[in-house]
Formats: structure tokens, C-alpha cells, sequence
């Protein structure tokens, strides 16, 4: 029997990864009226540093109301399962009217785990957030933030101030990060928590299959990116924070108003200014 050699978090929206396995899972956002599909990538890291798809292996999927809840406990979700592709994705659906969401926003967690035929296991535990679709909702540009050293700092400061009306989201292309050492950052710096999403994902959707047209995820061979997708589910998520081009061609391109901070050469009708972290802090998003 071969066994896992190690286990630990990888990428800022990622999950696991072993001497055998290479387990990736992101942060999870969902509605708390809507539906939620987590999609993962499972691979074999058998040849040094070479990473292969792990196919037809199955994945069990839990959601839990605390990070601590025991397995077969009362309060966590049915067990979904789902075979990984010849690309080594895998997805399922939850409902988010079902237990242990039913429909109320809040903190929850989600876990991913295998064991194959040959006995060894890997596992990922990561956070997912569910907010009211109401709700309002601010994107920001992770790379862009400074290091920040407490609440003072200006931009922590103004974060913290645009949370206290809205959640926040975080987008960023490090995904060689590691999704705990990006929260981790989050909190030592005082910024306030939520899902670290990588720019671009894995485009899926859902098809009705079989006898009795049971749903099921299919996984296509193309990024997509996540902006359009959450603008949809969350229509008051109208603005996003950045400093750079890139961030703030992406937030238009979404429909959003983009707050740049700093980097005056850039302009356009849906591009606000800031001067600086501390401006922000001060003056905050545009009064709709």
C-alpha cells in the first residue's frame, strides 16, 4: 500500500497536496439562494516535479456548518461524488437551500477528499462564503494591495471601511500562492477576510444526463473568467479596487466601475481616481 507522504495547503485558492497527489481546490463563494459548483483538479506528482492529470479517480465532496464537524455529524451536507476528467478536473452541485446552508448566509466550509484503490488518501479543507444576493459586494485586485501593518495603515483602513457596507472579494493571479499564507496575509495586516479567486477558472456548466436527468458538471477545455459570472449572481457588485491596468480593464469589461488608486495616466468614463491609499480611506467609493 503506498502512502501519502505529506499533506499541505497549496496556491491562494487551492487546496492539498502530497509526495503522491496534488490536490487543488479554491475558496468557495456562493448565493445563498442559488447553487453552488465546486470544481477541482486532482494530479499525480509521481516524476519529480512533473504534475500528470490523475483521471477517473473519485472525489467526495462535504459541506460543513464549522471547520470541526465530525464526519456522518447532523449538520453536514449530503456526500456528492464526482469522477475526474482526462484533465483531472471534477465538479458537483450543491443547493444552497439544503442543510447545512439552507439558505442563510454566512461562513461554511467544504471538504475534498480521495482514497484509491491502493489505500492512499489526501484531503483539502477550505472556507465557503455565502452571501445574500442582495448584498452589496466590492472586487479588489489582491496583487495590488500593499504589505499593510495594522489598522492605521491606509490601505487597510480603507478596505476596512468599504467592509463595513459591503463584502469584499479578492481576485488574484498568484496561483502558486498558497491559499492559507494569502488569508494568513489578509489577517496579520488587518485587512478584512474573504474568498482569495483566482482571475480565471475552468469554464464549466451543468447538463442533465441519463435515465432520469440527474445533473452533472461538465468540465470544458477553457478558462473563463470569474468577473461576469459573480456581476450575475450579485447585482450590486458594481465596483472594483485596484491599481492596476490589467484589474481595472477587467472590472469594465465586466460592467463594474473601477476605483484606481494612484496611476493617474489612466482614464475612461467608468474609471474613478484616487490618489492614494490614504485618499481612499478618506474619501471612499463613489455615493450611488
Amino acid at each position: 500500500m503506498k502512502k501519502l507522504l505529506c499533506l499541505c495547503l497549496l496556491s491562494p485558492c487551492f487546496g492539498g497536496c502530497g509526495g503522491y497527489y496534488l490536490l487543488t481546490v479554491p475558496d468557495q463563494l456562493a448565493k445563498s439562494d442559488g447553487e453552488l459548483v465546486p470544481v477541482i483538479r486532482l494530479q499525480r506528482n509521481d516524476f519529480f516535479f512533473l504534475a500528470l492529470p490523475a483521471r477517473n479517480q473519485a472525489m467526495r465532496f462535504t459541506l460543513y456548518p464549522t471547520p470541526d464537524t465530525s464526519p456522518g455529524a447532523a449538520g453536514e451536507s449530503p456526500l456528492r461524488s464526482a469522477g475526474t476528467d482526462k484533465t483531472g478536473y471534477a465538479g458537483v452541485l450543491f443547493s444552497m437551500s439544503r442543510k447545512p446552508v439552507r439558505g442563510k448566509a454566512g461562513l461554511y466550509y467544504m471538504k475534498v477528499a480521495l482514497q484509491d484503490v491502493e489505500g492512499a488518501e489526501i484531503s483539502a479543507a477550505v472556507p465557503l462564503f455565502v452571501w445574500d444576493s442582495a448584498s452589496s459586494v466590492v472586487a479588489v485586485d489582491y496583487d495590488s494591495l500593499p504589505r499593510g501593518y495594522g489598522p492605521d495603515d491606509p490601505a487597510v483602513a480603507a478596505l476596512r471601511n468599504i467592509a463595513r457596507s459591503a463584502h469584499v472579494v479578492y481576485f488574484t493571479r498568484q496561483s502558486r500562492r498558497t491559499r492559507e499564507d494569502a488569508h494568513r496575509r489578509l489577517a496579520d495586516a488587518g485587512y478584512p477576510d474573504g474568498p482569495i479567486l483566482l482571475w480565471q477558472r475552468k469554464s464549466w456548466h451543468v447538463v442533465r444526463e441519463g435515465k432520469f436527468k440527474l445533473p452533472r458538471v461538465r468540465i470544458e477545455n477553457r478558462l473563463e473568467g470569474h468577473l461576469p459570472g459573480l456581476v450575475e449572481q450579485f447585482p450590486k457588485m458594481r465596483y472594483g479596487v485596484c491599481t492596476s491596468e490589467a484589474a481595472a480593464r477587467a472590472f469594465v469589461d465586466a460592467g463594474m466601475k473601477c476605483v484606481v488608486v494612484g496611476n493617474a495616466s489612466m482614464s475612461g468614463s467608468r474609471l474613478i481616481h484616487r490618489d492614494s491609499w490614504d485618499h481612499l480611506a478618506r474619501q471612499g467609493l463613489p455615493k450611488d
